[in-house]
């Protein structure tokens, strides 16, 4: 059976234009199977793309607005350990401290009847080179790096960078001169605590009123430098 141009314009109205809609349909889904389906899953993965990166950037913007927040802590704390630094005295300024504490209880009007330095601890033997370890310390694994263990497997004490000094005093003075002492070696310019006070029961001294006599432990801290 013979179709041409002819025949189609014996065609009626309706049946053109359904022919015109299949072609049409036709052609739009061979354009939507051949190219919009393909441009359709770029887009959805690029926009999966955006919107990672999108989420990327948020958490660097934050890791970043943090990370200033975190220097400036790191700036002030440094600062601060400047501060303690300058108020530890090293070994030759102890003699000096201990004097001006002599001195505020004499400013404040009270006796000593005793003033006894405890010298700091001695510092550890270092191993000599080439000796040959303790059976204990043979026993113990070694350590790994980095995991924070002495070869003992306890965890690692940081080591302090300052050396207590307590100092045992007993003295006697009204409870007035005695105030003034330790409010006098709480202003001195270096770091000095007072600690485990005992005041007896104050007694009537002819020609010198109530007197009391006080126990208490006047600590400082010297700054040792681990290095040397």
């Amino acid at each position: 059976m013979d179709f041409n141009v002819n025949d189609l314009k014996k065609l009626s109205p309706r049946i053109k234009a359904l022919i015109v809609f299949v072609i049409c349909l036709l052609l739009g889904y061979l354009y939507y199977a051949l190219f919009f389906q393909a441009i359709l899953k770029k887009q959805t993965s690029l926009t999966t793309k955006l919107t990672d990166m999108q989420q990327q950037i948020a958490e660097k913007e934050k890791v970043v607005a943090q990370l200033g927040r975190y220097m400036r802590e790191i700036d002030a704390l440094k600062q601060s350990f400047t501060v303690a630094l300058l108020k530890l005295p090293n070994a030759r300024e102890i003699a000096g401290l201990l004097a001006s504490v002599v001195l505020s209880g004499e400013e404040a009007g009270v006796n000593f009847l005793l003033f006894e330095p405890t010298p700091p601890p001695p510092k550890a033997p270092e191993a000599k080179p080439g000796a040959p370890p303790k059976p204990a310390d043979a026993k113990a694994p070694p350590a790994k790096p980095g995991d924070g263990k002495d070869p003992s497997g306890k965890p690692a004490v940081p080591e302090k960078f300052y050396d207590e000094i307590p100092i045992k005093v007993q003295l006697t003075g009204s409870f007035h001169n005695t105030v003034s002492f330790y409010a006098k070696v709480a202003k001195l310019p270096r770091i000095v605590n007072v600690e485990d006070i005992a005041m007896a029961d104050a007694k009537d001294v002819q020609g010198k009123g109530w007197i009391v006599k006080t126990s208490c432990t006047v600590k400082t801290y010297m700054f040792v430098d681990r290095k040397q």
